[in-house]
């Protein structure tokens, strides 16, 4: 057993792409030492990252051979920079590298190809399952690191990143083997001694007569704070500059750039996002698979929704793992048994904004979002169904959260503010939020909208009922609400008053019942108090119940017309002519009891939320 520790000297997610940066270097030379893959993992430990090896590396049984043409990253290779190198005399110095130009090429043809196909071919979703139809397109895909290449292109430190690489791709192999050794006695103690590093390897450079410098530059990709002027505590002085860093650590935070981190450019502009993940406790090899798959899915969209998608696409490329091992072998890995939710295997992701300047990109603003803490825990190939499909709901409607012309306006941005608090939250009240503004912009949207492809999705009741009781250690009074048969009845009243009558209006031209509109304000206007608030739900519910009689009231003399006699409307009358029912004082009490209990604000949000959402069928027995 081999343990390694990684101190979190920035407090950013440079410190993560240095440890997974190391782990992965680490586990290629496992791999070539050992002939497997071994059991290599990544905890966080706080203020350290903490990387075990189920057997320790012994660099000098690695072959001189293997060394020759093992590299931390391979160098960006591009005829620009081939011709930088020319231009500088650097004849005989060769990129032999990543083929940036090939595969941006690639990266256009591929798109034309997906351009060809229906439009559901042209979702992640028909990606991350592998449609048939996409077969012969999926292999013709780029590299997945294309992305992170065309950000160094774009973020102009190309030159930089390929001095690094190609100093460590110089090393003879008895130098390689001496900076691994170098590493592996770097971070044997959770605090590093750099500074001891960096004398050795000078004093080894001096002998070995080693071109370069210990020290380089700090770029800002990997090292989100250490853009000029944005690394000083207080402006002492006029003059700004960068942070220099150990070169090696430098090179392994690229590596950590290439598996751990997402870049992605913001849809119709030039600024940028990197999306690094924050380990929890993780198996480095599931960490690679897991990530390749989340690329794969990752497409680019507006700023705000970015983050959303980060956080559902990387859990949904976590299940389509589950899902596929379950379906191989009918069970999960032995090493996923014990934490086998996705929040047990990372964290958050951090974000990084870059925005661009006209000739540049800066770093404006640092931030994280959290992972969906609502799923079922996947135990089995029923629970992982169940977590994707609720996945599938609200990736479906964060999509679509846009206005006909396909902008998202003001109405728009508040709704996925709310839901993006909702992510990295402990607790239900952002979500609780997004539902009821989503209730009002359920109904708006479906009024005015003109164009018969568009269809606005409600939140569906079941997708609502796993989000409560997935989270009901947290939040039990939320699973009492829930439960309570009242509460469920004039939920239903408010769907019926609401969606339900705005649906039959529109779709099957029915004019009986009226549409509440503003429904949703007008209660949660009056939830800051549990007394106006019950006065406004039960003047709405003694409305409702006046129309439903009223109409009950006519079925009943019509039935009583074709049979000659009067009788009580049975669940079948009401389903044959969309009756809709009554609420009780039973109902009303309970759901008082209710407001008592826990508060006029939970009670109401989740009865908006509840009420606008799709149940199907929402009748109860005509006897009940």
């Amino acid at each position: 057993m081999m343990d390694l520790y990684v101190n979190k000297a920035s407090g950013t997610c440079a410190d993560t792409q240095l440890a997974v940066g190391l782990t992965s270097s680490l586990a290629e030379i496992y791999r070539k030492q050992y002939k497997q893959e071994g059991d290599i993992y990544i905890y966080n430990k706080g203020y350290y990252y903490h990387i075990t090896i189920s057997q320790s590396i012994d660099i000098e049984r690695v072959t001189d051979e293997f060394l020759e043409s093992f590299l931390i990253v391979l160098p960006l290779d591009s005829q620009r920079q081939r011709d930088k190198l020319l231009k500088k005399g650097e004849v005989g110095r060769h990129l032999d590298g990543f083929p940036y130009d090939n595969e941006v090429e690639k990266s256009r043809t591929h798109r034309e190809q997906l351009k060809k196909l229906p439009p559901s071919l042209q979702m992640p979703e028909a990606r991350l399952r592998k449609a048939p139809e996409l077969q012969d397109i999926i292999v013709m895909e780029p590299r997945s690191e294309l992305e992170h290449y065309r950000t160094i292109n774009q973020m102009k430190i190309a030159s930089s990143f390929n001095e690094l690489a190609l100093r460590w791709d110089a090393l003879t192999p008895s130098q390689k083997r001496f900076h691994i050794q170098l590493l592996l006695d770097l971070f044997q103690q959770p605090d590093n001694d750099i500074a001891t590093a960096v004398v050795r390897w000078q004093q080894f450079a001096k002998e070995q007569k080693l071109k370069g410098n210990a020290l380089v530059t700090a770029l800002q990709i990997v090292n989100p704070i250490a853009g000029k002027g944005a690394n000083r505590a207080k402006s002492g002085e006029l003059m700004i500059g960068n942070l220099d860093s150990f070169w090696l650590l430098e090179l392994l935070k690229f590596r950590g750039f290439m598996e751990a981190a997402a870049p992605i450019l913001v849809r119709d502009e030039e600024d940028r996002k990197i999306y690094v993940i924050q380990p929890r406790q993780i198996k480095i090899s599931f960490l690679q698979d897991v990530m390749k798959e989340f690329r794969a899915i990752f497409w680019s969209t507006t700023a705000i929704k970015l983050d959303i998608m980060a956080s559902l696409r990387f859990v949904q490329a976590i299940m389509e793992q589950y899902r596929v091992q379950f379906a191989r072998t009918q069970a999960r890995p032995s090493w996923l048994s014990k934490n086998p939710k996705p929040t047990s295997l990372a964290a958050e992701f951090s974000v990084t904004f870059y925005k661009y300047l006209g000739s540049a990109h800066a770093t404006m603003n640092l931030s994280t979002i959290g992972l969906p803490t609502w799923l079922p825990e996947p135990t089995s190939a029923a629970a992982v169904a169940s977590a994707m499909a609720l996945l599938d709901e609200h990736i479906h409607i964060i999509r679509d959260l846009h206005n006909s012309q396909g902008e998202e306006g003001e109405e728009e941005y508040e709704l996925l503010r709310a839901y993006r608090d909702f992510l990295s939250a402990h607790d239900l009240r952002p979500f609780w939020k997004f539902t009821t503004l989503y209730a009002g912009y359920l109904i708006s949207q479906r009024e005015k909208e003109k164009n018969p492809r568009r269809q606005v999705r409600q939140l569906t009741y079941t997708g609502l009922e796993q989000v409560i009781m997935n989270t009901q250690e947290k939040n039990p009074e939320a699973v009492e609400i829930l439960k309570s048969e009242g509460f469920q009845h004039i939920a239903d009243a408010i769907r019926y008053a609401t969606v339900f009558a705005q649906y039959r209006r529109y779709q099957h031209d029915d004019r009986r019942y009226e549409i509440y509109y503003g429904l949703e304000q007008e209660l949660m206007r009056k939830a800051r108090y549990s007394k106006d608030f019950t006065i406004a739900l039960a003047r709405f519910l003694a409305r409702y119940n006046d129309e439903t009689s009223l109409e009950e009231e006519k079925v009943a003399r019509s039935i009583a017309r074709d049979e000659g006699k009067i009788r009580k409307l049975t669940s079948e009358d009401h389903k044959k002519h969309n009756l809709r029912y009554i609420t009780t004082e039973d109902d009303f009490k309970q759901v008082v009891e209710l407001i008592n209990k826990y508060g006029s604000e939970l009670v109401g949000a989740m009865l908006i939320a509840c009420g606008y959402s799709f149940k199907g069928n929402v009748e109860k027995s005509a006897d009940s």
